[in-house]
């Protein structure tokens, strides 16, 4: 991620590459470049990038109930609610969330550049500068070694854990499912927890009714005079922003961040 785009490798199926977003300001649209060694993918590139940067979504009911509320209207800009950004790869993030528990981004994402030298899965001369490595899926996931990367032993075991049962499809990485059933068969993998749970369903899959109640920048968010709410005052508090209850936590997040 630079200041001039966003660029990725990717493998689906039988296709690698890459591909480039930029902002074509003039058209006020997102400008997409993907190259690869099959064209076929190219449909499931385009999908998975609205995807990514929430284009489809009918935002006029979602910004006028958010602006009528006060504590998510101070997270809106010029009337519009923070766009729901879902990840390329449901099981890259997933990896990513596991890492990131109870540790900085920063060193979340160290981690994570670490499994992906180890797994060595290489690009080839001619991709752009950083993009030198695949994520592993699945089912080279597990027979990846992770000792030495600096990731606690417990959580080595949640990693291959999760990884086995997507590989087993006893937890599906798709948005178009009952967040409940998402959430009973995650919740139920040993070392995920409900911050995990949520925050996968809404960063990962793009389910729109997620809502990481025990976040900490959603409670800075909603903390007032000093006192912080209790997560039952937060899941109560929440009731009243369904069925967009991601975007109040993205709204929520924006304000914590610049306010």
């Amino acid at each position: 991620v630079t200041e001039a785009g966003y660029c990725r490798t990717f493998r689906i199926g039988n296709a690698s590459g890459f591909f480039t977003v930029t902002d074509n300001s003039t058209q006020s649209a997102l400008e997409l470049r993907i190259a690869c060694d099959n064209i076929l993918c190219h449909t499931e590139i385009i999908n998975r990038v609205r995807r990514m940067f929430d284009l489809d979504t009918d935002f006029s009911l979602i910004n006028e109930r958010c602006a009528k509320d006060e504590c998510l209207s101070k997270g809106m800009v010029d009337g519009h609610v923070p766009r729901l950004p879902a990840a390329f790869d449901p099981f890259e993030f997933v990896m990513r969330a596991i890492l990131g528990q109870q540790i900085s981004v920063q060193a979340a994402t160290t981690l994570a550049s670490r499994i992906a030298i180890k797994a060595d899965l290489k690009s080839d001369g001619g991709f752009p500068s950083g993009l030198d490595y695949f994520f592993q899926d699945s089912v080279g996931f597990l027979d990846l070694d992770l000792d030495g990367l600096g990731i606690p032993r417990t959580k080595q075991v949640t990693l291959k854990t999760v990884a086995q049962a997507i590989l087993d499809q006893r937890v599906t990485l798709t948005p178009d499912q009952p967040f409940e059933t998402f959430r009973k068969r995650f919740l139920a993998l040993k070392g995920i927890g409900d911050w995990t749970v949520h925050y996968v369903a809404m960063r990962g899959l793009g389910m729109v009714d997620s809502f990481p109640t025990g976040d900490l920048g959603v409670i800075k968010a909603l903390t007032k005079d000093g006192r912080a709410p209790s997560k039952k005052e937060i899941t109560e508090m929440a009731e009243q922003w369904r069925p967009y209850r991601a975007y109040a936590a993205l709204c929520l997040w924006n304000y914590q961040g610049t306010g």
